[in-house]
């Protein structure tokens, strides 16, 4: 009469999967094991609002692997190859699967998608990072993601969690009392330019119909040669950031950057306009010198190098410069008028003047690098530029200040490590000199 046996390896995988029934029941999701009929899948997890206690309906599948030891452990992972036809198996389902180790005698758990967050199929062997791959509550989001970004017709998935959302709105916190209009007998901006060539004289405006549209007082006899005294006649500024006539809308805006420019010039960094790339951007102090910029971030104090000095690597020449820069525009919301931050760059020559050669190439190479941290740091940045008071000795511009970024708060958000891992990475080298530069 044979004996029934219960073998060590059994005992194992029974404990691997109570492991995986702990973790998931922790961050609030559905574990199902498979009951019968296991042909490489152990069970599947089903995505749940912990909050609200509502099932989502959506899962993936799990693989169960519990093992004595870790093949090829260090302090940072370890590894595990898989048969090729299992992993040929789990790539057959039209919903996600995951991989997932454990090491019972150590209460340790681990998991990876078989295919990874960036569409690609991983080989058999499948390396697991300590610090990045643990099943428990912090998995909970980047499952959520998987499920969202890899099974066939999955809406998206945000979890319950309260999040602080930063807009680019920075709100135009004050506006000058009265604007100032005239006839002018310089009709063109250009012979306006000209006219004040030379003087030291700020004059932020707008030319119109033989007409000049100002913040300054034109009664003032310094402003006699632009326009005829006698024709001035000053208007509360809600005449035009009130008016629902385009026409007006766009001559205000248009005045509002004549003014953002000066605004900046007398900044902290002395930031400029660029015309050709619609810009405005930190100038170089001096070419082949990065320029630094202190300012207070969301946390504490901070310098950030807002002219990074570009240096071929092999060479040891300076190829270039990489500008800090925004884009910015105007826009009324409401009755309230913003300025729309959109941060960028722009790139020089050894110079620190001309446009470089390369200009393109390393937008398109530091676009494709930079990550929500690193725009929301820049954003950041500008926000400071724009609300800060200028130095001690200088006067704040009279005609224009912002306040803080608009917030919003969310009840719901997803989680950045999950959503961005499926980035792809550019490459950093294999391509011409100037993708290699950062």
């Amino acid at each position: 009469m044979s004996e029934k046996k219960l073998t060590e390896q059994q005992l194992l995988g029974e404990q691997g999967t109570s492991l995986i029934s702990l973790a998931v029941s922790r961050m609030g999701y559905v574990w199902r094991p498979t009951s019968q009929h296991d042909t490489g899948i152990d069970g599947e997890i089903e995505i749940r609002d912990a909050a609200s206690g509502v099932v989502s309906g959506l899962s993936l599948k799990v693989q169960s692997k519990a093992v004595s030891n870790f093949e090829g452990e260090t302090d940072e992972g370890f590894d595990y190859r898989a048969r090729q036809r299992d992993v040929d198996y789990w790539l057959q389902h039209n919903v996600p699967v995951i991989l997932v180790l454990s090491r019972p005698r150590t209460n340790e758990v681990y998991w990876l998608p078989v295919r990874d967050p960036s569409g690609k199929v991983r080989e058999r062997k499948f390396h697991f990072v300590k610090s990045r791959d643990r099943l428990d509550d912090s998995a909970a989001a980047g499952l959520a993601e998987l499920v969202r970004t890899q099974a066939q017709g999955v809406r998206g998935i945000a979890l319950r969690r309260p999040e602080r959302l930063i807009s680019n709105l920075i709100p135009v916190k004050f506006l000058p009392s009265r604007l100032f209009l005239a006839e002018t007998p310089h009709h063109q901006p250009k012979a306006m330019g000209q006219a004040l060539k030379g003087r030291e004289l700020i004059f932020e405006n707008v030319v119109r119909s033989k007409q000049v549209l100002t913040v300054r007082d034109l009664t003032d006899p310094q402003y006699s040669f632009l326009c005829d005294r006698g024709t001035v006649e000053d208007f509360p500024v809600e005449q035009w950031s009130a008016s629902k006539d385009p026409v007006v809308q766009r001559e205000f805006v248009w005045l509002l950057n004549s003014c953002l420019r000066q605004f900046l010039r007398t900044s902290p960094g002395r930031v400029l306009f660029d015309k050709n790339s619609n810009v405005y951007f930190f100038p170089a102090q001096e070419p082949g010198s990065p320029t630094m910029l202190s300012y207070q971030g969301q946390k504490k104090l901070t310098a950030r190098e807002v002219v990074k000095v570009l240096v071929n690597k092999k060479k040891s020449h300076v190829m270039g410069h990489r500008h800090s820069a925004m884009n910015a525009q105007f826009a009324r919301y409401g009755n309230v008028w913003y300025l729309e931050v959109s941060p960028t760059y722009i790139f020089t020559g050894p110079d620190a003047i001309k446009p470089s050669k390369y200009a393109a190439e390393w937008t398109t190479g530091i676009k494709r690098l930079e990550r929500n941290n690193a725009v929301l740091g820049q954003l950041g940045m500008w926000a400071e530029v724009l609300t800060q008071t200028t130095d001690l000795f200088a006067e704040p511009y009279p005609y224009l200040s912002f306040g803080e970024p608009l917030t919003f708060q969310s009840d719901r958000g997803l989680d950045d490590a999950a959503w961005t891992a499926g980035d792809e990475e550019a490459p950093l080298a294999g391509n011409e000199l100037p993708l290699g530069l950062f």
